[in-house]
């Protein structure tokens, strides 16, 4: 910085010069006074490895075996404006005493091993704004001309990465104490260590040294028993992982001992599908419609913005977290140990479809001679062929309209929302679904049934104009579990048909919540 002040130090020539030739101006300086520039960092054994620029110098590992932990830095800044005093007397001398505001940042860096937040340091700082309108006084203050990019923050950031390596070194020191009263040669001892919390910069370290102390013959027992502590699998050769990773009743040892006491192949595939859970694919489904919203409106206006809603949504589509890490090395080694290729397929956090969960949760996925339901069979096991049902299908087995369905649009029920209600179903049925609305009709639609008729006025006005619930049930010979199984079956079997709009209307009089989610489906 003092390199910075001299290079762009003003005669008093210039500075004359500089008064008749700017009006006003803008300028930008670190406020040396904000950050601590007496912090000293130290060298300190660490209880884990770490790549990081700012602790690697140091941070010595205690060992070389020792996992390695991430260290992510992020800043926040707040905008702190003019005090009141400083307003008044620059807009008493017409901004000659310049307008100063401030830009305060805090620089966090976190150490985080396998999801968990290990350690956080701060380190703060904050950038002066000097501003008048009509005289160059900023000039005086000198640092960055209208622009706080041009600042030079090496001195500062080098001095911020000094306070976070100082920080690190002392939590680690204060730590240190209650990991060593911990018998280093007791599993259960380290283990409970871990699960308490307490000196969480060295449960990398523990974990470690549970996964040691495990005996060199049959170690799988031992291994099963720690195999929930964090980061302790992967921290195993890839043959042990293999049998280790997944939900508790879903790892590769359980489901082969399962299959070795005598449970079905095609029962036990069943649960691992299931266990994705449908709502999770119901939210990655409407992440990608929201993408491809994106991609539709904004790719050729503005393909910045784009890239950066894209990244966004990324970061927040959902995951399933229970065959984190499982690889195609982990499949071939449960593979060539017994396990069937066909369960081994889906022990993977890969998208599930909607489909394929929704009908895993009402019966097996093979056929009798062991064979993977094709689409169209798994689509038919979303539909009930009966009336026992909770909603009832507004298509009868043979593909025609219920009666129904013609009766409660013939009588001109939900008027006020019927257009909306149309409006949904048509857009469907040309595969345009949620074009014309941003980000989904379901609020739409929700609306102009719930406040304009009212859900439970609306749903039973339509069923007396249909004669009567029981009138309804006995013209239908189909009928669904659940709302979403009822919207995945009819928009692929009936979504591009010329009566779909008449069934998606008078579907959605019988059962207002519907519209939501069909909206919602793709």
């Amino acid at each position: 910085m003092k390199k910075f002040l001299d290079r762009g130090r003003l005669t008093t020539a210039t500075l004359v010069l500089a008064t008749f030739a700017l009006p006003g101006c803008m300028v930008y300086q670190i406020d040396q006074s904000s950050l601590d520039r007496d912090a000293r960092a130290y060298q300190q054994p660490a209880p884990f490895q770490t790549e990081s620029p700012i602790l690697t110098p140091w941070l010595t590992p205690a060992s070389d075996d020792l996992p390695t932990v991430e260290v992510v830095q992020s800043q926040a800044t707040q905008y702190n404006d003019m005090s009141g005093l400083n307003f008044v007397a620059s807009i008493l001398t017409l901004t000659l005493i310049p307008a100063v505001g401030s830009y305060d940042y805090t620089d966090t860096l976190t150490v985080a091993w396998e999801g968990e937040t290990l350690a956080n340091s701060s380190a703060n700082y904050a950038v002066k704004e000097y501003m008048s309108l009509y005289f160059p006084t900023p000039m005086l203050f000198m640092g960055s001309l209208y622009d706080m990019g041009g600042l030079d923050l090496e001195d500062t950031q080098n001095t911020i990465g000094v306070i976070h390596a100082r920080n690190i070194a002392d939590a680690i020191a204060r730590q240190q104490p209650l990991y060593e009263r911990v018998p280093q040669n007791d599993p259960e001892a380290l283990a409970n260590f871990v699960k308490s919390g307490s000196a969480p910069l060295f449960h990398p370290r523990a974990t470690a040294r549970i996964a040691a102390l495990a005996p060199a013959n049959n170690p799988m027992e031992y291994h099963q028993q720690y195999a929930n502590l964090s980061g302790y699998v992967n921290l195993l050769p890839l043959e042990w992982q293999a049998w280790l990773i997944g939900p508790d009743g879903l790892k590769g040892w359980q489901i082969k001992a399962a299959l070795d006491n005598g449970e079905d192949e095609s029962e036990m595939l069943r649960k691992v599908v299931s266990s994705y859970p449908e709502e999770l694919a119901e939210w990655n489904r409407t992440a990608r419609q929201t993408e491809a919203r994106y991609r539709e409106w904004f790719s050729h206006t503005n393909p910045a913005l784009v890239s950066n809603l894209l990244e966004a949504q990324s970061q927040q589509r959902a995951q399933w977290p229970y065959y984190a890490n499982m690889t195609e090395e982990h499949h071939q080694i449960l593979i060539e140990n017994g396990v069937p290729d066909s369960i081994v397929a889906y022990m993977t956090n890969a998208e599930r479809s909607s489909e394929l969960v929704a009908a895993a949760k009402t019966g097996p996925l093979q056929d009798s001679q062991g064979r993977m339901l094709t689409e169209e069979q798994l689509l038919e096991r979303l539909v009930r062929n009966d009336n026992n049902g909770r909603f009832m299908s507004p298509y009868t087995s043979d593909g025609v309209l219920a009666e129904w369905v013609n009766l409660a649009n013939n009588a001109n029920m939900g008027a006020t929302a019927g257009s909306a209600v149309g409006a949904v179903a048509g857009a469907y049925a040309a595969n345009k679904a949620l074009d014309f609305v941003p980000f989904g009709l379901g609020g739409l639609v929700g609306g102009a049934v719930g406040a304009e008729v009212g859900k439970e006025v609306g749903r039973e006005s339509a069923i007396s104009a249909s004669g009567g619930w029981e009138a309804i049930k006995s013209a239908s010979d189909r009928s669904f579990d659940s709302l979403p199984n009822m919207a995945r079956y009819l928009k692929q079997k009936y979504g591009t048909t010329a009566n779909f709009t008449d069934a998606m209307r008078a579907a959605t009089q019988i059962y207002p919540e519907f519209s939501s989610v069909l909206a919602s489906t793709n």
